[in-house]
C-alpha cells in the first residue's frame, strides 16, 4: 500500500530495474571520468613536480650572499617551512684525475638541494658526510657506508651515499655534502621552501622583496640577489599567469568543460528517455489528482536516489582506475624506472562528487519540467512527440534503392519521434566529441613532451676527455672490443664526433613557415641553379646504432650496404628550433624532403651560412626517421643527417673519425655493480677515459615521461569505454522501449530478418549523423586545445584525421553491436503479449 506519492519513485525504480541500472551505470561512468581526470591532473602534476625537484631542488627562493638581517627575516617568516644556507667550497683532489666538490650547509639546506640519497641519510652534524657513489672507488679501498673518511685533513663518518649524476661524472668532480654550524655569509647562498599551506604567489612576491637591493657583489661581479625556482613555482601554480603552463591549464580547462557537458548529456539522456517513455503514466497520475509540482518532485527524488547510489560508486571506480594504471606502470617499467606513487586526493573526490551532483540535477531539470507541463489527455493519448509526415511519393528513393523497404522505413523512423532522434544523435555526438578531442589532446601533448629514445636505455657511458690531444682523442678499438665481449654487456654503441655541413636543397623543398623565421634559410646559387642553403649536423652511426634506428623509420629503409654503395644518408624528420620573434620552441619538419631526393653537402667547420671552398658531394636520402633514435647534439637549424662511417669519410675526405665515447647497454640491469667493475678494470689504465653511470638519471627521466604517457593513454582508454557505453546505453534503451512498435510491425508481416535490418540501419544512420556533427565540433575544440599548447611549443595544428577515422569505425561497429542483444530479446518474446503491454 502506498501512503505517500513519493513512494512511487522507489516503486518505479524497483519495478524497472534494468532501466534504473542503465541510468546508474551512466552516472557511475560519468563520475568516474570526472574523478579520474582530477586524479590524472594531480598525478601528472606530482610527477612533474618530483622531476623538477630532482633536477633543481625543493627550494622556491634563493638569496645570494645574504646578511644576518635577511637570514633572520627568512627564518622567522611563517610562510617559510624550511630554509638553510650552503656554500660551495674549493675542489679537493682524491685521486690523480678525480676531485670532489665539497658543499657545506646549515639548517635544512641539504634536503632542499637536488641531490638524492641512494642509501643512508643526509649528514646531521659536523662530523658526518655524504658522497656520490661513483667517487667511492677512488677513495681508500673498501670505503663503504659507516666508514671513517678523511677530507682536507678532517675526519668524517660516511652516513649517506648520493645518487650519481651524469654531470659530476663527466666533469670528474664528485659531490661531497657535510653539515656545519657556521658559514662565511659573503660566499654563501640562502635557500627557502614556502609552506604548502600559504598562497604561493603572494609568498614568492613577499620573499622577493626582502633583500635591500636587487643586485649583490660577489668576487668582484654583480649578480642578482634573488633567484626563483621558476619551474617548480610554475608547476605548483604560483606563476605569474604569463607562462606556458597557464596556457596548458587553459587547454585542460577546455577538456574538463567537455567532460562536464558530456556528463550532463549522458545523465540527461537517461532521464529524458525515462520520462518520455513514462508520459502516459504521468498523465494518468495527473488525471487522478497529482499536481505538476508533485510530478517534478518525483523526478528530482529519482535523481537524488540515483545520485546516492551512483556518485560513491563512480568515485570508487575512479580510484580503482588509478590503481590499475599504477600496476600497469610498474609492469611496463619494471626495474628500469622509479616507482612513482599516484596521489588519491580527497579534494578531487569532493569536487568530483559536487560537480556530478550539480550535473545530475541539471540533467533532471528539463525532463522534470517537461513531465510537469504535459497535458494529461495528450499524455494518456501517447502522441506527445510523434510527427505525422506528409505523403510524398518520391521521398527517400535513394535510401530505398540502396537498402530496400527496411532502409526506407528506418530512415522514416529516426525522425518520427523528434525528441528520441535528438537525444540519440546528441548522445552519439557527445561520445564522438569525447574520443576525438581526447585523442587530439593526447597526440598534441605527446608531441610537446620529450620522447623516450634509445639514449634513455643506456646504462653506462665510457667517455674520452675532450681536453686530450687530437691524436689520442679517440677510444682505442681494443677497449671497444674488450667491453663488447663482457658477459654482462648486451650492446655497445660507438659515438662519433658530430660534424657540421652546408646543406643545399631545391627551393620547392622549402617550407614557407620556416622561411618566415628568417634565420634558417639562405638563397644561394650553386653551379647555376637556385638552392636553399642551411647549416646542419651529421651524426655517424655504427652498425648497432643503425640497427636500433630501424624502429624509428617513417619511410624508406636502412640497408647498410646500400648506404655505403649509393652515398646514402638518413634524415631525422623533426627539428627543435627557436623562433626568435616569439622566443618559443618550434618542433617539426624544417624542409619537405622525401626518400630518393638528392641533396648536396659541403663539409663546414663553421656554423655561419656561407659557401666555402670544400668539395661538394651529392647524397641520396635512403630513409626518413620520425624521431631521434639517439639524442642529437649537433646543429638544429638545418637537416639532421645520419650516415655510416664509410660515407662520412668520403664526405669529409678524412680516413679517421674520432670515437669520443661508448654507450653501453647491459643484459641484466641487476648486474649493474659487476658490470661497472668490469668496465672500470678495462679502462683504468687510461686516465683520459671516464666511466659514467647513466642508470639513475635515465631511470628518473624514463619514469617522468612514462608516467605521463600511461596517464594520457589510460585517460583515452577510459574516455573510449565511457563513450562506447554511452552509445550502447542510448541505442539499447531506445530499442527496448519500442518493443510494442516492433511487435506491431511483425504482426503485419515484417520478418525478424527484416526487423533486424531495419533496426541495424537505424543505428547506422544515427551513427553517421552523430559522426558528422561530432567531427565538426571536435575540430573546433581540438583547435582551441592547440591554441593553448602552442604557448609551450610552436607547431602546425594537426587536423585530427586519425581520431575521426577511429571514431567513425567505432561508432558504426558499436551502433551495430548495440542492436544485437535487444533484438535477440525481442525475438524471444510473444508478439501478442508484447502488443498488449501497457506503459
Amino acid at each position: 500500500m502506498i501512503k505517500n506519492y513519493k513512494n512511487l519513485t522507489v516503486k518505479y525504480l524497483k519495478s524497472n530495474k534494468k532501466r534504473s541500472i542503465l541510468t546508474i551505470v551512466g552516472i557511475v561512468l560519468s563520475v568516474a571520468l570526472i574523478s579520474t581526470i582530477g586524479f590524472f591532473i594531480v598525478g601528472i602534476q606530482n610527477a612533474e613536480i618530483e622531476s623538477i625537484k630532482n633536477d633543481y631542488g625543493s627550494w622556491h627562493v634563493m638569496y645570494q650572499a645574504p646578511d644576518d638581517d635577511l637570514i633572520a627575516k627568512v627564518n622567522s617568516n611563517p610562510k617559510v617551512s624550511r630554509s638553510g644556507i650552503f656554500e660551495m667550497d674549493k675542489q679537493v683532489k682524491v685521486d690523480k684525475n678525480i676531485s670532489i666538490s665539497p658543499i657545506k650547509a646549515t639548517g635544512k639546506a641539504l634536503e632542499l638541494l637536488h641531490y638524492q640519497i641512494e642509501s643512508g641519510r643526509f649528514p646531521e652534524n659536523n662530523n658526518e658526510a655524504a658522497i656520490e657513489d661513483w667517487v667511492l672507488r677512488y677513495m681508500a679501498k673498501g670505503t663503504k657506508l659507516g666508514n671513517k673518511i678523511i677530507i682536507k685533513g678532517r675526519q668524517y663518518k660516511l652516513v649517506g651515499i648520493l645518487r650519481n649524476t651524469v654531470s659530476s661524472q663527466t666533469e670528474k668532480s664528485g659531490i661531497f655534502l657535510s653539515k656545519v654550524n657556521n658559514i662565511d655569509k659573503s660566499n654563501a647562498v640562502l635557500i627557502a621552501e614556502i609552506s604548502p599551506k600559504t598562497n604561493l604567489r603572494k609568498a614568492v612576491s613577499e620573499l622577493n622583496a626582502l633583500p635591500k637591493s636587487k643586485n649583490v657583489k660577489i668576487n668582484g661581479k654583480y649578480t642578482a640577489s634573488v633567484v626563483n625556482n621558476s619551474p617548480l613555482i610554475d608547476m605548483e601554480g604560483g606563476g605569474d599567469g604569463n607562462s606556458g603552463l597557464s596556457q596548458i591549464y587553459g587547454s585542460i580547462a577546455v577538456i574538463i568543460g567537455i567532460v562536464v557537458i558530456a556528463t550532463i548529456a549522458v545523465i540527461y539522456n537517461s532521464f529524458q528517455i525515462s520520462v518520455v517513455e513514462r508520459i502516459k503514466q504521468f498523465g494518468l497520475l495527473q488525471a487522478i489528482g497529482m499536481t505538476p509540482s508533485q510530478i517534478k518532485k518525483m523526478v528530482f527524488r529519482e535523481a537524488s536516489i540515483l545520485s546516492i547510489i551512483g556518485i560513491p560508486l563512480g568515485v570508487i571506480l575512479g580510484i580503482i582506475a588509478i590503481y590499475i594504471i599504477q600496476i600497469v606502470f610498474k609492469a611496463i617499467g619494471g626495474d628500469s624506472v622509479m616507482h612513482i606513487k599516484l596521489a588519491i586526493s580527497p579534494k578531487v573526490m569532493i569536487i568530483s562528487a559536487a560537480v556530478a551532483l550539480v550535473s545530475i540535477y541539471l540533467s533532471a531539470f528539463l525532463p522534470a519540467l517537461f513531465a510537469g507541463r504535459i497535458s494529461p489527455l495528450v499524455a494518456i493519448n501517447g502522441r506527445t512527440s510523434i510527427t505525422k509526415e506528409k505523403i510524398k511519393r518520391r521521398k527517400n528513393t535513394i535510401v530505398k534503392k540502396l537498402f530496400g523497404f527496411e532502409g526506407d522505413l528506418a530512415y522514416k523512423n529516426i525522425k518520427r519521434n523528434r525528441k528520441r532522434y535528438r537525444i540519440t544523435v546528441f548522445s552519439i555526438v557527445i561520445s564522438v566529441v569525447l574520443f576525438i578531442t581526447f585523442k587530439s589532446f593526447m597526440d598534441m601533448t605527446l608531441n610537446v613532451s620529450d620522447n623516450l629514445n634509445e639514449s634513455k636505455n643506456i646504462h653506462f657511458s665510457v667517455v674520452m676527455d675532450s681536453n686530450v690531444s687530437s691524436k689520442n682523442s679517440t677510444i682505442n678499438p681494443g677497449i671497444i672490443n674488450d667491453i663488447s665481449k663482457l658477459n654482462t654487456v648486451q650492446k655497445v654503441y660507438k659515438v662519433y664526433d658530430n660534424y657540421k655541413f652546408n646543406e643545399f636543397i631545391d627551393p620547392q623543398s622549402g617550407i614557407s613557415k620556416i622561411r618566415d623565421l628568417g634565420s634558417i634559410y639562405k638563397d644561394v646559387s650553386l653551379n647555376g641553379y637556385n638552392k636553399i642553403l642551411m647549416t646542419g649536423g651529421l651524426d655517424v652511426y655504427d652498425n648497432n646504432s643503425l640497427k636500433s634506428a630501424r624502429k624509428y623509420i617513417k619511410s624508406g629503409s636502412i640497408d647498410i650496404g646500400k648506404l655505403n654503395n649509393e652515398n646514402g644518408i638518413i634524415l631525422i624528420e623533426k627539428n627543435r628550433i627557436v623562433n626568435e620573434k616569439t622566443d618559443k620552441q618550434r618542433y617539426g619538419k624544417i624542409a619537405d624532403i622525401k626518400v630518393g631526393d638528392k641533396i648536396e653537402l659541403q663539409f663546414n667547420k663553421q656554423t655561419d651560412l656561407k659557401v666555402n671552398n670544400s668539395k661538394i658531394n651529392k647524397v641520396t636520402v635512403m630513409a626518413i626517421l620520425k624521431d631521434d633514435p639517439f639524442d642529437f647534439w649537433g646543429v638544429q637549424n638545418g637537416l639532421k643527417i645520419i650516415t655510416t662511417e664509410n660515407v662520412a669519410k668520403k664526405l669529409m675526405s678524412n680516413s679517421n673519425l674520432n670515437v669520443n665515447s661508448l654507450n653501453i647497454v647491459l643484459k641484466n640491469i641487476n648486474d649493474e655493480n659487476r658490470a661497472k667493475e668490469q668496465i672500470q678494470n678495462i679502462t683504468k689504465s687510461i686516465p683520459s677515459i671516464t666511466v659514467i653511470d647513466q642508470l639513475d638519471q635515465n631511470r628518473n627521466t624514463k619514469s617522468s615521461v612514462l608516467i605521463v604517457k600511461i596517464l594520457i593513454y589510460g585517460f583515452v582508454v577510459i574516455v573510449s569505454i565511457i563513450g562506447s557505453i554511452n552509445i550502447i546505453n542510448t541505442l539499447t534503451t531506445n530499442i527496448i522501449l519500442r518493443k510494442r512498435e516492433f511487435a506491431a510491425l511483425k504482426s503485419i508481416g515484417l520478418t525478424q530478418r527484416g526487423l533486424k535490418k531495419m533496426i541495424t540501419l537505424e543505428g547506422l544512420l544515427y551513427a553517421v549523423v552523430g559522426i558528422i556533427y561530432g567531427s565538426i565540433i571536435s575540430c573546433g575544440l581540438s583547435y582551441m586545445i592547440y591554441s593553448g599548447i602552442s604557448g609551450i611549443r610552436e607547431s602546425t595544428w594537426p587536423v585530427p584525421w586519425s581520431g575521426m577515422i577511429i571514431a567513425t569505425a567505432a561508432a558504426v561497429i558499436i551502433g551495430y553491436i548495440s542492436t544485437l542483444s535487444p533484438l535477440s530479446r525481442i525475438n524471444r518474446e510473444n508478439i501478442i503479449d508484447t502488443i498488449r503491454q501497457d506503459y
